[in-house]
């Protein structure tokens, strides 16, 4: 009898539980969704997932997130025990980069939440770009309330087509989201405003709640619109708010590498907590050679 072939697959809803399964067996596994559960976003067939088959059997998994503006983000990863996983690991990527390719992708980040990861991606050419740091504020320190022409308002249902039009002008990629993402987040957090000038959205921010404390999931400002105190505007308040109903401990994420954004937060109070998750990316195609 010839050995059994190893077979790459997209995923198809009747393997739902057979990935669910090996996420919860495996010890090589990444699971980075941010706003949503693993089954939510598997039904919601937002991104793309492949699978690692053998005699029908699942060996292992890769998902990545749908392209906003050219890039996208590994999602999923998951490679069975008892298989070698690089070999897995290169099969289903290659099937992955094949599909990110012939859509004009222009790369693929990812963030290294557990440690087998980075010896493996090295070898598929990904390397270290950035570190995604987490500031942490605790206590009452807030600056004055910020002049501004804006105005507040909570966000509405309505918002998120315009809210993800910004987010692609606001943040340079792999750092946008879309607006399935932000529906996602939005569903999540107790607490979201958006500013506006002359009924015009130019800023944003989403903010949820676990339990007595608080993280600041997003917070974004259209570049026509920045520097003047919009920003400080949307932070002063939510900060206020969230004083109010006595949570004192937030957080929010940044790259090390935005100074702007690390100096807007230091004058709010809030300091780096000490961690700090690496930042991973490939460029595809054209963006890899320049043209």
């Amino acid at each position: 009898m010839p050995p059994a072939r190893l077979q790459i697959a997209p995923y198809a809803r009747q393997h739902r539980r057979s990935l669910l399964d090996l996420m919860n067996r495996s010890r090589w596994t990444h699971t980075h969704l941010d706003w949503q559960s693993i089954p939510d976003w598997l039904a919601d067939e937002s991104g793309s997932v492949w699978l690692a088959l053998v005699d029908d059997e699942l060996q292992g998994y890769l998902g990545l997130s749908r392209m906003v503006a050219g890039w996208r983000w590994l999602r999923l990863l998951g490679i069975g025990a008892g298989r070698r996983p690089g070999v897995i690991l290169r099969e289903l990527w290659a099937r992955a980069e094949a599909a990110c390719q012939a859509e004009a992708c222009a790369g693929i980040a990812g963030l290294m939440l557990t440690n087998w990861l980075p010896a493996y991606f090295a070898e598929l050419d990904f390397h270290y770009c950035d570190d995604l740091i987490v500031l942490q504020h605790i206590g009452k320190r807030l600056p004055p309330r910020p002049d501004s022409l804006a105005r507040l308002r909570p966000v509405e249902v309505e918002d998120m087509a315009q809210l993800a039009k910004l987010d692609k002008l606001a943040f340079s990629p792999p750092w946008p989201v879309e607006r399935a993402e932000l529906w996602a987040a939005y569903r999540v957090c107790v607490f979201a405003t958006v500013a506006t000038i002359d009924s015009a959205i130019v800023g944003y921010q989403l903010c949820a709640r676990h339990g007595e404390a608080a993280h600041l999931a997003r917070l974004a400002v259209h570049p026509a619109h920045q520097g003047q105190g919009i920003a400080s505007l949307l932070l002063q308040d939510l900060l206020s708010d969230l004083q109010r109903r006595g949570i004192s401990a937030i957080s929010v994420n940044t790259q090390a590498s935005n100074r702007r954004s690390q100096q807007l937060y230091q004058r709010f109070g809030f300091m780096r907590n000490g961690k700090a998750y690496a930042v991973w990316q490939k460029t595809l195609g054209a963006a890899r050679v320049g043209l």
